[in-house]
């Protein structure tokens, strides 16, 4: 069994994003079994407006890598995943999140409704914590996988497909390759430091 633990921590407010994280896990534990920890953000663990649960925040300082995740309202990640943002304050000041890989993934209603920029939110959160950014490397334009319909190299966009329920198969098989993706670079960086 491995001792390494990616950290996968996300809002899902109607299943959408919550499935993504899943899939990534999935991705995740096919490099390294048992390594994906599940952390959802709950809307009861948010008081006066902030993220409140240190247990949460404590296993995500024991990961080698955490992803963030959260689906776009309006242009920037839910408020609840910001609340969970602003909490991780501490962690920032005591450096508990420094060097670990780092990584990110949105959903949205629309193919676009400006997902990047959650992206670049969880970038510069990431940097705040001096960690690792780690961005998805495949899309149908530079390679054969046929995966990351949306050609977004920053992290995962992912949306609902018109008049379906769940995420476009293609998001979700690329949530999966990313996990991978993410293990893989655990395997490759960490464990050789």
């Amino acid at each position: 069994m491995s001792s390494n633990k990616i950290g996968i921590v996300f809002f899902s407010k109607c299943g959408a994003t919550k499935q993504v994280a899943e899939l990534l896990a999935e991705g995740v534990n096919t490099q390294l079994p048992d390594s994906a920890l599940l952390i959802e953000v709950l809307p009861s663990e948010i008081i006066e407006g902030r993220y409140d649960n240190d247990e949460k925040l404590k296993l995500l300082d024991s990961c080698d890598a955490i992803v963030f995740g959260a689906p776009t309202y309006m242009g920037s990640p839910a408020a609840q995943f910001k609340s969970f943002m602003d909490a991780s304050s501490d962690n920032y000041c005591k450096k508990l999140w420094r060097n670990k890989l780092a990584a990110g993934f949105t959903t949205g209603g629309s193919l676009n409704g400006e997902q990047q920029q959650t992206l670049l939110s969880f970038f510069t959160l990431a940097c705040q914590h001096g960690m690792i950014w780690v961005g998805l490397d495949a899309s149908r334009h530079t390679d054969n996988l046929g995966l990351n319909r949306t050609g977004s190299n920053i992290g995962l966009v992912s949306s609902i497909d018109d008049g379906q329920d769940s995420v476009n198969r293609n998001d979700l098989l690329t949530a999966q390759y990313y996990g991978s993706r993410i293990a893989t670079l655990v395997q490759e960086l960490v464990n050789k430091s």
